[in-house]
């Protein structure tokens, strides 16, 4: 089928088409509400591990050149990482007040209401108590992305130490694990942006 993969292939040399381009989890996650759920075999372990993060697809460094299991199209790849880890620091800082309430929600109250999507909660409520301390990893993670995982490590640290509170962090990991879950490609930003956020909040989580 050599012309129907030229065909697909001229739709990614398009900003337009990139705009729409979604990615695997992203399809995973949203798709089953619509079509039924899927079901899983043995043969496809490893590809499932890549697309949930469990194969080490979400963790630091990101090799964004070379994933051959879910390549970027070719203008996205073009733009390289430091794009991608600024354009995911933007969309977190552009939204910065509504984004750690939402991560609060992962120690915050259930929404009453439940939606076939199982990662769907928009009438949970993001726990109060939580919002400073998430506020503060996420400054964490926007430094990272603009600056360097290992060049703002030690600050991090620092200042996790001051807010992890009484549990050892386990409640900010389940903030910061809430938020990393829910990232969707291409609502909140683009696949290689959200490669990045999602691998810069599990460093963080590590640190927790």
């Amino acid at each position: 089928f050599s012309n129907l993969e030229a065909w697909l292939a001229a739709f990614e040399e398009r900003p337009a088409y990139l705009a729409t381009k979604s990615d695997y989890y992203t399809h995973v996650m949203d798709i089953p509400p619509q079509y039924g759920p899927g079901f899983s075999v043995d043969e496809a372990r490893e590809a499932a591990a890549a697309i949930d993060g469990r194969g080490g697809s979400w963790s630091l460094p990101l090799d964004l050149q070379g994933s051959a299991f879910e390549p970027l199209a070719p203008l996205q790849a073009a733009l390289g990482d430091a794009a991608a880890r600024h354009e995911a620091a933007f969309e977190l800082v552009a939204n910065h007040a509504a984004v750690v309430r939402f991560a609060a929600r992962g120690t915050g109250a259930p929404g009453r209401k439940r939606f076939q999507a199982p990662l769907a909660d928009p009438y949970a409520t993001p726990n109060e108590q939580a919002v400073a301390a998430v506020d503060v990893c996420l400054r964490h993670v926007a430094a990272a992305l603009i600056s360097g995982a290992e060049e703002t490590a030690a600050a991090a640290v620092a200042d996790l130490a001051a807010v992890k509170g009484a549990d050892g962090g386990r409640a900010l990991s389940a903030c910061l694990t809430y938020l990393r879950d829910r990232i969707g490609v291409p609502r909140d930003m683009s696949q290689p942006a959200a490669m990045n956020l999602r691998a810069h909040l599990n460093a963080l989580i590590a640190l927790c």
